[in-house]
């Protein structure tokens, strides 16, 4: 019996990692549903009906007005442009490459969101009192909950600046976070709506900024990043409202999650010392792995641990199937990446300590 070739491994490796994202995004989606009427009626709770809607909670507030006025539409799209003129008068192609893309991201963005929103006709949280969804063809504005179109448009920017500009991706994303979070707190969205607003706007900015003879490629890392992200929200909203997991079963979790960060760290370390150029991909990717899973398992939820898995397990699979030698990075871009892999597992960590169920929606 002939041995499969090397481009069918390839292939099938691929579409075992969309399949796995596809599966942490639909438990990641799950779980934040839960979440939709119980952060719903807090909001409401928090909020004084004058002419207009005002949050009683100073930094909330703050946080509503900003991102509302930070996701307009025309607004990312002056970003866009402001970048292209720059990019036209200091004659820098690199610059109008990435502001054309960033406007074909939000175009597609919202071709997306808008045919979403009218087709799913879901109604808009001060409409809804007991989370039931419309699912019907719909043209009225208060039926066009899903998916957010601030978060969608602001993701798809965030993702192509991210791409093209690496020292400012972490704050395009933290602000397009930051843009989906104002939408929960001004009552237009529930979380399922700007997590899709998420999704897809991560979508469209890797289709954007991919060949369009790569369309695969770009859909399958697109739906990798948007897994783990999604992810990440779910754990942290887990995390933020719930206490830990008593008894045996509490206690297996946090022997798995601290073997496993322990394991992560220590493989980290030999990557770290001895800096081996064969095997130095395999000894990043697997240390990375472990402590997003070992972090997971802290949670003490199996449906955070599931979707976290599934999100490895897709980065996994992409590795298996790209198949392709780790490029040589300077000493300084290895300290930033080492250095924020590092901040990242300690907020986290520092989170599951101090920070567990300090909300009071739930």
């Amino acid at each position: 019996m002939r041995a499969p070739s090397q481009s069918s491994q390839n292939t099938i490796s691929s579409i075992a990692a969309v399949g796995s994202s596809c599966v942490a995004l639909a438990i990641s989606f799950l779980g934040v549903a839960q979440f939709d009427l119980p952060i719903t009626k807090y909001v409401r709770s928090v909020t004084v009906h004058l002419p207009w809607d005002q949050l009683t909670i100073p930094w909330m507030a703050f946080t509503s007005d900003t991102g509302d006025w930070i996701g307009q539409g025309w607004r990312l799209t002056a970003v866009s442009l402001l970048l292209l003129v720059g990019a036209w008068a200091f004659e820098k192609p690199t610059v109008k490459i990435v502001a054309i893309q960033s406007l074909i991201a939000h175009g597609i963005a919202a071709l997306l969101a808008n045919g979403l929103k009218h087709l799913i006709g879901r109604p808009r949280p001060k409409f809804v009192h007991a989370g039931d969804w419309q699912m019907t063809l719909s043209w009225a504005s208060g039926l066009d909950s899903f998916p957010s179109g601030h978060s969608t448009a602001s993701f798809a920017v965030a993702t192509v600046l991210a791409r093209r500009f690496p020292l400012v991706g972490p704050l395009c994303i933290v602000i397009a976070l930051f843009v989906a979070l104002s939408r929960v707190l001004r009552g237009s969205h529930f979380p399922t709506d700007v997590l899709g607003g998420m999704v897809i706007g991560i979508l469209s900015g890797f289709i954007a900024t991919a060949p369009l003879r790569q369309w695969r490629a770009s859909i399958q890392d697109g739906l990798r990043y948007a897994a783990m992200g999604a992810s990440a929200v779910f754990a942290l909203l887990w995390v933020l409202s719930h206490r830990m997991e008593d008894g045996m079963v509490g206690i297996l979790f946090v022997a798995l999650g601290v073997g496993a960060v322990v394991g992560g760290l220590w493989i980290r370390k030999t990557h770290w010392v001895r800096r081996r150029s064969t095997g130095e991909r395999w000894h990043s990717n697997t240390s990375a792995l472990l402590m997003a899973y070992g972090l997971a398992a802290l949670t003490t939820s199996p449906l955070v641990l599931s979707s976290v898995g599934f999100a490895c397990m897709a980065c996994w699979l992409d590795a298996i199937g790209r198949n392709d030698d780790h490029a040589e990075e300077s000493p300084g871009w290895s300290m930033m990446r080492e250095s924020a892999l590092l901040g990242g597992v300690a907020l986290a960590i520092l989170i599951l300590v101090d920070a567990r169920g300090v909300l009071s929606f739930q």
